[in-house]
This record gives C-alpha cells, sequence and structure tokens, in this order.
C-alpha cells in the first residue's frame, strides 16, 4: 500500500535512502524499463524463471483455446455461412461499422438472433447500437421485426433534449423501413406518412422543429427510393407533385436518379 504525504514512509523503500535518493530512483525507472525492453543490463533467466514462463505461455494458450470454443454452435455457423446465432448477432450490432452495418452478413441473422434484437432494442442499456440493431432487423425481416421498430418508434419522447444515441437511431429508422418494406407492405405505409407527420416535439442541440421535419421527410425519401418497388415510386410521384418545399422536390428527383443509376449499374 502507497501512503500519501505526512501518512508515513512508503512500503517497500530503501530505509537507507534518503527522500531526494528516492527521487533519484524513481527518476532513473524509466531509462530502466526502456532498457529492460531493449534486454540491456538484464539477467538470463534461471530454471526456476523459465519454468513460471513456460506455465505462463501454457494458461495463455489455454485461455485462447477456451474463448475460441465458447460458442460451438456459434462459431460453426460462422464457417459454414449458416444462420447467426444469438452470440455472433450481439456481436454484430455492438461493433461499430465505419462503412456501414455489413447486410449481407445482417441476413443471415436466425430466429433467436432475431428475438434477442428485439430485446435489446427495448433495453435501454442498449441504446449505443439501437440505430444498428433498428437497421439489422429491417433487413433481416419477419413477424417480430416491425412490431419491434414501430414498438421503439412509439416509446420516443414527446418533449425535452434527447441524447446523441437516441438521434442517431431516430435518424436510421426511416432506413431500416426501407429494408423491411419488400416483406411487409405496412413500412411502406409508414415512410409515406413521414411527409404528412408533424415534427418531432423534442430536440437535440441545433435541431429544431423545422430543420427536424426536413430530415425526416428526405430520409423518407432515400428509403423509398432505395426499395425499387413500384408502389415506393407512386408515393414519390405524390410528393414531387404535391409537395411546397422546392427543396424536397429537388431532393426527391436526386434520390431516384440515384437509385435507377445504382440499379442499372447492379444489372450489368
Amino acid at each position: 500500500m502507497i501512503q500519501g504525504a505526512g501518512q508515513g514512509p512508503v512500503r517497500g523503500a530503501n530505509p537507507g535512502l534518503t527522500a531526494g535518493g528516492q527521487r533519484e530512483r524513481a527518476d532513473r525507472m524509466p531509462q530502466r524499463l526502456g532498457r529492460i525492453e531493449r534486454g540491456e543490463g538484464t539477467r538470463a533467466p534461471t530454471a526456476r524463471r523459465g519454468r513460471h514462463l513456460a506455465g505462463l505461455a501454457l494458461a495463455l494458450i489455454g485461455v485462447v483455446a477456451m474463448a475460441g470454443s465458447a460458442d460451438p454452435a456459434s462459431a460453426q455457423a460462422s464457417d459454414t455461412g449458416g444462420p447467426l446465432g444469438v452470440f455472433e448477432t450481439e456481436n454484430l450490432v455492438r461493433q461499430i461499422h465505419y462503412e456501414g452495418l455489413p447486410e449481407a452478413e445482417a441476413a443471415r441473422i436466425g430466429a433467436d438472433g432475431v428475438a434477442r434484437l428485439v430485446e435489446m432494442l427495448a433495453d435501454p442499456a442498449e441504446s449505443r447500437s439501437h440505430a444498428r440493431i433498428l437497421h439489422a432487423l429491417g433487413i433481416v425481416g419477419g413477424p417480430e421485426a416491425y412490431a419491434a421498430i414501430v414498438g421503439w418508434a412509439a416509446a420516443q419522447p414527446t418533449s425535452g433534449e434527447i441524447d446523441r444515441d437516441r438521434f442517431r437511431a431516430w435518424q436510421a429508422l426511416p432506413f431500416a423501413l426501407g429494408r423491411l418494406a419488400p416483406r411487409d407492405p405496412r413500412a411502406l405505409r409508414d415512410l409515406a406518412a413521414c411527409f404528412e407527420a408533424k415534427p418531432p416535439g423534442w430536440t437535440f442541440r441545433h435541431f429544431d422543429a423545422a430543420r427536424l421535419q426536413a430530415l425526416e421527410r428526405r430520409a423518407a425519401a432515400g428509403a423509398l427510393a432505395e426499395t425499387g418497388l413500384p408502389e415506393a415510386q407512386r408515393i414519390l410521384d405524390s410528393v414531387e407533385r404535391s409537395a411546397a418545399d422546392p427543396a424536397l422536390v429537388g431532393h426527391v428527383r436526386a434520390v431516384r436518379a440515384e437509385a435507377a443509376s445504382r440499379a442499372a449499374g447492379g444489372a450489368r
């Protein structure tokens, strides 16, 4: 135990050294550590030390082996391209993906993984992962996915300042519905409703009601365009004809052109 000033001597210190000598010894410690790292001025290990290091190495090998075999079913699923289990699903949505959630991997989430995502989306302790969870549920679909997504949206506050994690999840919501739309037409209905909805009652930093409403409508337009569905195109046609905001009309046209270009490139 190291005591503070005025609390007595430091345990382990050499009583024969003055305070200045102890400080000098401490000052030389980083230099000694540097020499040790370079292998300078160190003694050859004794047999006893060698046995200790060998035992440590064996222990580490055992730990690594146990970590690798902690979830044999998940490991086998990963190796064979089978459905992702609970452990792998948790890892997928908790990781930060700088180029976006890998959709091909998210599409492999199995029934147990979907059930776990639903639990995580309802858990405030998992709020840092909620944006990725919404996206993953939209990709994998299933009867539980839609209920979980709209349930999360309905549970959001109606006033006050929200935090960054909630804001990012709110931004991901239209794109989660867009991914779900080919398997659940209710998602298209909800995206269409974004163009008539009132702005959120909450705020986030400098985003006021008008700016939040513009963000939501632009995101809904992008999500609809990405689906490529005929019904989505009819919704966007209606928005182009009736929207009073020229900036929104321009955005709708831009995202439609971009989606069409990507679809044509993928078809070649």
